[in-house]
């Protein structure tokens, strides 16, 4: 990049950046003004694309997620468009429309496969001490059940409102960190990695963890359904909604979008 007086200007540094906003349009049009003149230029050269980005983490505290405007005028998205992906990531596709995907947020909070042999052996010093408590407990099969993570953290909030640990995540490591192999050359692993609420004051509170988002096109949508799921998990304990926290690890503008950004 070159200045008016043609001296080369730094790139700012890559460091977090910090919103902090009333309601989820405000936060997207702060957030967005703050990438563009905030942000690292990265690029990013991965196999299946390579473009400049404005990068940086990103942290953005809304106080009222539920107040209106839920959705900025300005967001490269409808109203319509947003409360369906709401209602799909709380309730799902339906089995077969579900299937059409290799993953949904929905299938993966409330369909995660999780592992009972996992589950039973949470420390493992040796393959050894793995192989033989799979076949004293399963007599070496596999045993994979569903886990709703939605129902058991309202579940555990119903018992226990003080309670900490109600996490609810994503990830599935074997497939999900196996990027650079045949099975997953043209998959791709969820960008939504955990979700943390908590009741304080009788307010459920959610936090939000991202590994990378598109903070111009995606951010919007997501932060809309993520704040539904959190107010139907409220109503169904019988509190209210509270503060919306979301930290994506690597949020970003890409360069194709740098004007409409800017425009914001």
């Amino acid at each position: 990049m070159e200045g008016e007086n043609n001296q080369p200007q730094a790139k700012n540094p890559y460091v977090p950046l910090v919103i902090e906003a009333e309601n989820l349009a405000e936060a997207w049009e702060k957030a967005v003004r703050a990438m563009m003149a905030r942000g690292y230029e990265r690029f990013v050269k991965a196999p299946e694309y390579q473009c400049s980005t404005r990068d940086a983490p990103m942290f953005l505290m809304v106080k009222n997620p539920m107040a209106e405007p839920r959705l900025s005028p300005k967001a490269p998205i409808t109203r319509e468009m947003v409360e369906q992906y709401a209602q799909n990531l709380i309730h799902g596709l339906g089995q077969d429309k579900e299937k059409a995907f290799e993953y949904t947020y929905y299938s993966r909070l409330r369909h995660y496969p999780d592992c009972a042999i996992r589950a039973g052996l949470p420390y493992a010093a040796s393959e050894a001490e793995i192989e033989a408590y799979v076949q004293k407990v399963s007599g070496g099969k596999c045993c994979v059940k569903k886990l709703d993570q939605v129902q058991e953290v309202i579940n555990i909030f119903r018992k226990d409102p003080t309670r900490r640990t109600a996490v609810m995540h994503t990830w599935v490591p074997l497939r999900d960190l196996a990027k650079f192999t045949p099975e997953r050359v043209d998959t791709s692993s969820p960008c939504l990695v955990l979700m943390h609420p908590q009741i304080v004051e009788d307010k459920l509170h959610m936090n939000v963890v991202m590994e990378t988002i598109d903070l111009y096109n995606a951010w919007s949508g997501n932060a809309f359904a993520f704040s539904a799921l959190q107010a139907y998990i409220a109503k169904e304990i019988g509190i209210g909604v509270g503060h919306y926290n979301h930290f994506s690890v690597a949020m970003q503008v890409y360069q194709d979008m740098y004007k409409q950004a800017r425009q914001v």
